[in-house]
């Protein structure tokens, strides 16, 4: 393949990208065209973003994705998606004056734990957890608003 078809080729597989993360967000056609063209550079028209969006579902389909694990795959890419923007948001909060804002973290645990209950790795709780005394145990976990503070009250 020649220089020129590799990179048509790579600017073809990005405005693919930008679609599908448009697509699994839940945008409108239109701030996907918006969002294309900011990006890429690529003019986009309805009809144009119409028979990729169907290239992109195709190849999801070829690749063994039906139904229920094609729901799977793009719950899986929106996680992605939160992800990266709550991991970019946590490291943005870390430059700031009154520190790291924990919450970020907590929605990453969440990310984690929504990713594992898709792929069935996630165990499942004991109904009820019991201390050596017999009394039911109780987990508790507080976070503080800001990363490295103590939790209120303690």
């Amino acid at each position: 393949m020649k220089r020129e078809e590799k990179e048509t080729e790579f600017a073809r597989e990005r405005v693919k990208e930008v679609i599908a993360e448009c697509f699994i967000k839940g945008w409108t056609k239109v701030k996907t065209i918006e969002r294309v063209q900011r990006l890429t550079g690529e003019k986009m028209y309805p009809k144009k973003l119409n028979r990729m969006l169907a290239e992109i579902l195709a190849t999801w389909t070829r690749k063994g994705i039906k139904d229920k694990v094609l729901m799977r795959v793009v719950e899986l890419k929106k996680i992605d998606v939160r992800e990266a923007e709550l991991w970019q948001a946590w490291e943005e909060s870390k430059a700031l004056d009154e520190g790291a804002d924990a919450r970020y973290l907590a929605e990453l645990r969440r990310c984690s734990e929504q990713r594992s209950r898709l792929l069935g790795l996630a165990m499942k709780a004991p109904s009820a957890a019991r201390e050596p005394d017999g009394e039911a145990a109780t987990v508790v976990w507080k976070e503080s608003k800001l990363y490295g503070t103590q939790p209120d009250g303690e």
